[in-house]
């Protein structure tokens, strides 16, 4: 079997022409690699697949529900494919394995049952997808790595980043941000479909996985920037997960590392309260940012704080100090709401007041004592 190889693409053009249909080379993960070219409306999930660069979620149920995918992962031979659905298309497909570790699969769009000279040339032809995927992918895996450290020469700021800007032809206003999940950084695959998603959009935006997040610079201000990332979480199937941290837009790139501080500050306090599936930036949880800072301040004072000393009076009288300061604080030192909604008469809210300065040292009325506490308070909640 002779087929052209200079790339994926030349080899599923190739393959269209020995097998006499359209085909389709994708990775593990359903991402379309590769496609024959000609006579593309074959039906609406082949459509679908090629414009979306993958699979479409409806497609990749139907294929689950039928146990297309789990066979896939243990046989060799081809599989054909007919779900009965006018949408889809009967599929011969095959499973392309690199030291027996599945790497994507081989897809022929059929307009009958397969004959054995097509599965003689598609089992043929999976020893050469493997050897293009392979090649392919450390490709893809030292253009990334070069990105990555461009990226992060970027968000370190200073002279460095006017180099790196300069490679990655990015000009300002540039913002910086920070995406992952609401326990830790993004699976691979969402990396994948992020960075996919940008390329199909041809958005003026660099990506590359650091540590636990991952940081895109977008050559936009921070109100296109969170447009952009609210369109992708829409499309996100595991929306409710992810964390996206937006920071401030500076003018150049000297400054992006003070973009992609705030995004940190961010990403950590979405994390921290496990808000997941939204876009936030600075303004959005300034105060969670300011909290989660004092935290550790207010560990090392923990005996000498107003709530210790309210706390330690509730404790030893069995008193409700703590959760009336609480209630005062967040109605605004309102006596007739705080009453209200502690359900006590007003008399006896400022009964609790008057103990809080005369036995605890806790005086409501003083301003510092309202911040340290509203902070603890705050905390607490979060």
């Amino acid at each position: 079997m002779d087929l052209r190889d200079d790339d994926l693409f030349s080899v599923a053009g190739s393959l269209a022409e020995l097998l006499g249909a359209p085909v389709t080379i994708e990775d593990e993960n359903s991402t379309v690699l590769a496609y024959s070219g000609g006579e593309q409306a074959v039906d609406e999930a082949r459509i679908g697949t090629i414009l979306g660069r993958q699979v479409p979620s409806r497609f990749r149920q139907l294929l689950s529900d039928a146990g297309v995918f789990d066979r896939l992962h243990r046989e060799s031979d081809p599989i054909y494919v007919d779900l009965e659905d006018p949408a889809i298309t009967p599929r011969l497909v095959i499973a392309v394995r690199e030291n027996d570790h599945p790497v994507g699969s081989i897809w022929v769009a059929l307009a009958g049952t397969p004959t054995p000279t097509q599965e003689s040339i598609l089992r043929s032809a999976v020893s050469v997808v493997a050897e293009r995927i392979a090649s392919e992918r450390d490709r893809v895996d030292s253009t990334r790595r070069r990105q990555s450290q461009r990226v992060q020469a970027l968000i370190g700021g200073g002279e460095p980043a006017f180099r790196a800007a300069d490679d990655l032809r990015l000009a300002g206003p540039l913002t910086v941000v920070a995406v992952g999940t609401v326990t830790g950084p993004l699976p691979a695959g969402l990396v994948a479909s992020l960075s996919l998603y940008l390329d199909t959009l041809a958005v003026d935006a660099v990506i590359a996985q650091l540590i636990d997040s991952t940081y895109l610079v977008v050559g936009a201000d921070e109100a296109n920037a969170r447009r952009l990332l609210e369109d992708f979480l829409s499309r996100a199937r595991t929306r409710a997960q992810l964390a996206v941290a937006v920071g401030r837009t500076v003018k150049s790139a000297s400054e992006c590392h003070l973009s992609r501080a705030d995004a940190d500050h961010v990403l950590g306090a979405l994390r921290h309260n496990r808000s997941g599936g939204i876009v936030a930036g600075m303004n959005d949880t300034l105060a969670s940012v300011l909290a989660l800072h004092v935290a550790d301040i207010f560990d090392g004072l923990s005996t000498a704080t107003p709530m210790h000393a309210l706390e330690g009076y509730d404790r030893r009288h069995g008193s409700e100090l703590v959760a009336t300061a609480h209630t005062y604080l967040d109605k605004g030192g309102d006596v007739a709401s705080s009453s209200a909604a502690l359900h006590v008469h007003p008399n006896t809210l400022r009964n609790r007041l008057r103990r809080c300065k005369e036995m605890c040292g806790v005086d409501l009325s003083d301003a510092d004592t309202r911040l340290i506490l509203m902070l603890q308070f705050k905390l607490r909640s979060s």
